[in-house]
């Protein structure tokens, strides 16, 4: 690593959370960066990359070594590299650092993580070298450097992370040329409630057998062993922890598999394996490091009778009334199987092992998370890079309040943000805002007219109104605003009235 440059770094563990709507892997896939974000401040270049490595798998004796470096041409600069080490080569690390010869001290990386699965396996990397004018068309790559350990030659894998960095760039003009700013003094734009950490749900099925599957490019899961069968459940479940770690200020909360069988053999010998294969699912997630400082509850029913019988109602089944009485009304334990293998000599019971009882068998997952909403300068530069659908409606008024009321940026923002949220009252009354700050009266009206009951349209129905002339209408609306506390309508009554007199 260079050292002619003195650079503050801080980092710091985090949650599972991202800043960017798109993760970058390196490393042989086993890494991802999960955020990334470069500003200018004070003439440094500000680099701040959020990190995953719940898929590293490395020995508990090794180590790995990963240096962000900037490259322009012929232009390169390592910026301080990251230390990973496992369990024990932590203990080894901690030892030769302790009885390091202090006149001659070995060089140290800038920062030394353990790789513990007991905690969560992230970290937020933050950096600032001073800015040079090559930096602007540089990309990043990340170095990842295996400790030469135990014999073996340590490879070196490079990953490009960014193809250029993405700086803010200058605000641009400051004024709309088509706003009024008389009207832009007395319309109104109201605020959306904040976001809270709102707990949501994904959910999906793996099934054991399925046509459909096959189609996606999916694997059923009957027909796999055991160990192949745990190894696609991985691969689907860290599928979508990536798509959540994607979308930005996401922290997980809870992670829940459920296995569902049919009653194919020996009940006693079903639910004594249930468990079994639970406990054995949940082994091989936590040894791979799924979510690994995330609940994970994993249960087994044996059989599932419940779906059993609702695709059987939903069926054309020969006797699936009579198939029905059975399963409400017998136990499992006092003969319901056999005797639906007595039914109609069998010809019911060989319908639900052809066709309902592979299509019960499946594997459920439900994933909890927490989104945390982004702050103003992540709000603005997700907007700036194309990712607005990962942005909700109180962010984009986030963004256009970054802008001069009244500018093009402003306006915009506000305009866009009522077509892509076409039922929210706010949205649509702070698109009519703008467009009647501009005269565009007809535009306005679309905007209003679904919201003219609601108090907080009161204002901008009012100034609606008076643009298209009927000034006692526009006083009626005005003045309700101004009881419900709208300090613009105040202003816009005062002028309507003066006019009046005269």
């Amino acid at each position: 690593m260079k050292n002619l440059i003195r650079i503050p770094l801080a980092l710091a563990t985090l949650t599972l959370c991202c800043n960017t709507g798109c993760a970058q892997e390196f490393y042989r896939g086993e890494m991802f960066v999960t955020g990334q974000r470069f500003s200018l401040a004070d003439g440094h270049l500000n680099i701040e990359l959020s990190v995953d490595f719940e898929g590293l798998k490395m020995p508990s004796d090794e180590s790995l070594t990963l240096t962000p470096v900037l490259i322009s041409g012929e232009n390169e600069q390592d910026l301080p590299a990251v230390l990973i080490n496992g369990t024990e080569k932590q203990k080894v690390y901690r030892r030769e650092q302790k009885f390091a010869d202090s006149k001659h001290p070995a060089p140290i990386p800038a920062v030394v993580i353990r790789n513990d699965a007991k905690v969560s396996r992230s970290f937020h990397y933050r950096v600032a070298v001073p800015y040079q004018e090559w930096m602007k068309n540089a990309l990043l790559l990340i170095r990842s450097q295996e400790c030469a350990c135990h014999g073996k030659q340590g490879n070196v894998y490079e990953d490009k992370i960014a193809d250029k960095l993405s700086l803010p760039k200058a605000r641009a003009s400051a004024w709309d040329t088509g706003t009024d700013r008389k009207y832009l003094s007395w319309v109104n734009f109201i605020e959306p409630a904040p976001d809270k950490d709102t707990l949501r749900t994904i959910t999906g099925s793996i099934p054991y057998f399925g046509r459909d599957s096959r189609e996606k490019g999916e694997k059923p899961l009957g027909g796999l062993s055991e160990e192949k069968q745990d190894f696609e459940i991985y691969h689907r479940l860290r599928n979508a922890l990536q798509d959540i770690r994607r979308e930005s200020g996401t922290e997980l909360s809870k992670v829940e598999i459920t296995g569902y069988g049919a009653p194919i053999g020996n009940l006693k010998k079903n639910e004594m394996n249930a468990p079994v294969r639970a406990l054995s699912l949940k082994g091989y997630l936590r040894e791979n490091r799924l979510a690994a400082s995330t609940p994970l509850e994993v249960r087994w029913i044996s059989e599932d009778w419940d779906s059993i019988a609702a695709l059987i109602k939903q069926s054309d089944m020969m006797f699936r009334e009579a198939a029905l009485d059975l399963i409400n009304n017998v136990d499992i334990d006092k003969g319901r199987e056999r005797m639906l293998m007595n039914l109609a000599d069998g010809k019911p019971y060989k319908y639900l092992a052809e066709r309902i009882f592979p299509e019960v068998m499946r594997v459920d997952y439900k994933i909890e998370y927490t989104r945390r909403p982004p702050d103003a300068a992540e709000s603005l530069r997700l907007f700036r890079t194309g990712e607005r659908k990962a942005l909700h409606l109180n962010e984009f008024f986030t963004v256009a309040s970054s802008y001069p009321q009244g500018s093009r940026e402003y306006n915009d923002v506000l305009d866009l943000a009522a077509r892509l949220f076409p039922d929210s009252p706010e949205a649509n009354i702070n698109a009519a805002a703008v467009a009647l700050a501009k005269g565009e009266t007809a535009k306005a009206r679309r905007y209003l007219e679904r919201f003219a009951t609601l108090p907080m349209a009161y204002n901008n129905m009012g100034i609606l109104c008076l643009q298209e002339g009927n000034r006692d209408k526009a006083e009626v609306y005005l003045t309700m605003a101004a009881a419900a506390g709208i300090e613009q309508a105040n202003e816009a009554l005062k002028t309507l009235r003066r006019e009046t007199e005269y």
